[in-house]
């Protein structure tokens, strides 16, 4: 994404994560958000850049190979910087069932020092990672972009488990970062032949659900999250079919079992989004019926679950009755 255009766009996230904490527009908050999304144009696509994964398989086989032998004490800085350089490629060989890998068992094994988490949280934490082309139409960047957000939410598990590394700086560039990520997503292609997994909406959940339990986090924070979700997620234009509503149904039960701040706003957002549904004429375009199935996607999922609070339940059980 263009820098002016994303610095543009960050600066007036922060004035609305400002004005949320300052208890300034908590019911204008839906229509601002969703402003701010619909000024966001898709742009001509330029070319992805896939890195080289020649050099990199002989180091994934070694390493998967002391892991499955348990001689593997550590990984090294060098070979660290590697793998992050191929969370982007296409092949999922690598990136999947090799960096991403590599990486989620070397913190399960606290291979990685702490200064290694926070190198890790600096890269993937990046501008360049993180909206990589994302302002275009669907493109091989998604990759990097979904698996850098999957990453993030292994650390913070990672740091909620004990190996404290994340700082207050770091909190609020995540925070920040991500806020301004799910306002800008709208990959939502699951899994891709030869390309394996995206699933940026999946990754999202994740990362949702680490920073739904984030005690340090303020509540506006939190909230600003909920509802970038729901704004942008009414918005998007192609189908989220591969398990993307059940993994985002998990976390709206979570964060809603949390404060009944965040309850009473999910029932006022889902409330003006079936009123916007029921204005509209009937769906008569491939997009808008997608966005109707999508929804009740949603709802269902949500259905499932028994930890709702009961203001919640009700609702979807009437909605659901009202669907059919």
């Amino acid at each position: 994404m263009e820098a002016q255009k994303l610095a543009t766009l960050k600066a007036d996230v922060m004035k609305l994560r400002q004005h949320l904490r300052a208890g300034d527009l908590y019911q204008s908050l839906p229509q601002r958000l969703g402003y701010l999304i619909d000024q966001i144009p898709v742009t001509p696509a330029t070319t992805v850049t896939i890195p080289d994964d020649g050099a990199i398989l002989d180091l994934i086989k070694q390493l998967h190979a002391g892991l499955e032998a348990g001689t593997l004490t550590e990984i090294t800085d060098e070979q660290l910087q590697q793998l992050l350089q191929h969370l982007g490629s296409t092949d999922p060989a690598v990136r999947d069932r090799g960096c991403y890998y590599l990486l989620n068992e070397a913190l399960q094994q606290q291979l990685l020092t702490n200064e290694q988490l926070g190198t890790i949280f600096d890269v993937v934490s990046q501008d360049s990672q993180l909206f990589a082309h994302i302002d275009q139409p669907e493109n091989d960047a998604v990759y990097q972009r979904s698996f850098s957000i999957l990453i993030l939410s292994v650390l913070l598990y990672a740091d909620h488990a004990g190996m404290t590394f994340m700082t207050p700086a770091r909190r609020e560039l995540v925070v920040q970062q991500f806020t301004t990520y799910l306002l800008l997503e709208r990959d939502t292609r699951g899994f891709v032949a030869d390309h394996g997994w995206a699933h940026a909406y999946t990754h999202i959940g994740n990362l949702l659900d680490e920073l739904a339990d984030e005690s340090q986090l303020a509540r506006a924070d939190k909230l600003m999250m909920l509802a970038c979700l729901i704004e942008r997620y009414q918005r998007l234009t192609t189908p989220l079919i591969f398990g993307e509503a059940e993994r985002l149904s998990t976390y709206l039960a979570l964060i809603t079992t949390k404060d009944e701040l965040y309850s009473d706003y999910l029932l006022r957002a889902f409330k003006k989004w079936h009123q916007q549904l029921v204005m509209q004429p009937a769906p008569a375009t491939a997009t808008a019926w997608t966005r109707v199935f999508n929804r009740n996607r949603l709802l269902e999922a949500m259905a499932l679950h028994d930890d709702f609070p009961t203001a919640i339940v009700d609702y979807l059980d009437d909605e659901l009755e009202f669907l059919g």
